[in-house]
């Protein structure tokens, strides 16, 4: 064979998915927002009342008024959209990483997003202190 029988090379790398820069990470970003700042003012708003309530009811949960162990009940239960919106947030960054556009609102997701849950668990244990500290 000859080098005049070979097809010529193309040397363009065609993308089989669109492009559409930042637009997937602003989404990483924003829901992980959505889930940190979320998380935060649930458990932020159980934590500061655990502690007076307790303090004026008994020393168990149970001991509680029921509207108040429901309320308590809904709080840590709504950390599951919270949750979820972060693990949306750790999908839609990696893809923001992998399509190249807006590498540093996936990189903000992805710290953000995945430090959630203990920032949420800082707010619950600040909250806790806070209030103590008020008795």
């Amino acid at each position: 064979m000859t080098s005049q029988t070979l097809p010529p090379r193309t040397t363009a790398a065609v993308s089989l998915t669109p492009r559409r820069p930042g637009r997937t990470s602003s989404w990483a970003l924003g829901l992980a927002l959505l889930a940190a700042i979320g998380g935060i003012a649930a458990m932020g708003a159980v934590g500061a009342t655990v502690v007076p309530m307790e303090a004026a009811s008994g020393y168990y949960l149970t001991d509680t008024p029921g509207w108040y162990q429901a309320a308590v009940v809904a709080g840590f239960g709504s950390l599951v959209p919270w949750s979820l919106a972060g693990l949306a947030a750790i999908v839609l960054g990696v893809i923001g990483l992998r399509s190249g556009g807006g590498r540093t609102r996936a990189i903000t997701a992805l710290v953000l997003a995945a430090s959630a849950p203990f920032l949420a668990l800082a707010a619950l244990l600040g909250g806790m202190g806070i209030g103590a500290a008020l008795l």
